[in-house]
């Protein structure tokens, strides 16, 4: 975990799937350190052990939860990607330990029946094939890759050898791909958790949403952001579409998620 002491309630930046907490570099930077930030790796990525197993969505919200309550103040959480789920978990199980939520292009699923049961086929798959040393580089290679892909930053402008290192540990390289075989089952928690708990009335919400005008996708972004608005209907959430980004929004439009956390935390203490 890593903590910048500040003003306010503080602010927990949660990476998406495989993702370490590094990729908030640019958002943390430009909070211009007043702010109470908090981030983590969980585990298996940066350094920790991976434990062997597909992380699933109880496990990750009880990750999540300790670490709240830890805090001993309630927080804004900053969910990217697949870390939505983790965050909508938390805020309809422990919404005394939230004070508001921005969704940055978090996933959104809705499954109608649950995925195969292939958690200790996965598993297996998964450890053996990221046991081989060689394979580090090519979980960095990866990395490089897929940041390339879902950013608009140039190429030779991403940060280059802290990660590198970072996703040439076979832990970590282990741990992200854990993460994207626990994906269809995490979505389906969610699903089933919704039935359960409903969202806290109220809770201010904002759903950021990725729109980056591609020619050949503009199909497709056209459904996603018809997806996330009926996401942020659900959590009556503000919906507020960024152009000019991917996925990796915290590279590509980093002030955007600076002042959406900054509007909520304007309303948390009016």
């Amino acid at each position: 975990m890593r903590t910048r002491a500040g003003e306010g309630p503080p602010i927990v930046l949660i990476a998406g799937c495989g993702l370490a907490m590094q990729f908030w570099r640019d958002v943390a930077d430009s909070f211009a350190g007043r702010e109470w930030l908090v981030s983590y790796d969980r585990p298996g990525i940066g350094g920790t052990p991976w434990p062997g197993t597909l992380p699933t969505l109880a496990e990750e919200q009880a990750t999540l939860v300790a670490l709240l309550e830890r805090l001993g103040s309630p927080a804004v959480l900053v969910g990217h990607s697949m870390a939505s789920f983790i965050v909508e978990a938390v805020a309809r199980t422990r919404p005394d330990l939230v004070t508001g939520v921005v969704m940055v292009d978090g996933s959104v699923e809705w499954p109608v029946r649950p995925p195969r049961d292939g958690t200790a086929r996965f598993a297996g798959m998964v450890g053996s094939a990221t046991g081989s040393a060689p394979l580090g580089a090519v979980g960095s290679l990866a990395w490089h890759l897929g940041t390339w892909v879902q950013s608009t930053r140039e190429f030779r402008n991403l940060q280059g050898g802290r990660l590198s290192q970072t996703y040439a540990d076979p832990d970590t390289l282990a741990a992200a791909t854990a993460e994207s075989f626990a994906y269809d089952w995490q979505a389906w928690d969610l699903i089933e958790l919704r039935r359960r708990a409903a969202w806290p009335d109220g809770l201010p919400t904002i759903v950021l949403t990725a729109a980056h005008e591609d020619s050949h996708l503009r199909r497709w972004t056209r459904r996603w952001v018809q997806t996330q608005a009926r996401w942020a209907r659900l959590l009556g959430a503000r919906h507020q579409v960024v152009t000019d980004s991917r996925h990796l929004m915290m590279l590509d439009r980093p002030q955007v998620i600076v002042d959406a956390v900054r509007e909520l935390c304007v309303g948390s203490s009016g």
